[in-house]
């Protein structure tokens, strides 16, 4: 349960720093590549804590035991 708590405690952080990264280059003129690039990595992190979040019959990671057993058994 703790590591639970853990991981929406991290994708609120996640999405409270992407709305400042988003604002900081909504107010600059010409914002740095960097800030760019920041608010690229934030999307990857809160996309991949929610992934971890979902319940597992959610989720659909190519190469899962899940998947490689459901395409095994359609060929069979």
């Amino acid at each position: 349960m703790a590591t639970l708590a853990r991981l929406h405690a991290a994708l609120d952080s996640v999405v409270e720093t992407e709305h400042v990264i988003a604002a900081i280059h909504n107010s600059s003129g010409n914002p740095p590549p960097a800030v760019a690039r920041v608010g690229s990595l934030l999307g990857e992190a809160r996309e991949l804590l929610r992934h971890l979040l979902a319940r597992p019959e959610h989720r659909h990671a190519v190469g899962s035991a899940d998947t490689l057993a459901h395409r095994a058994r359609r060929t069979d």
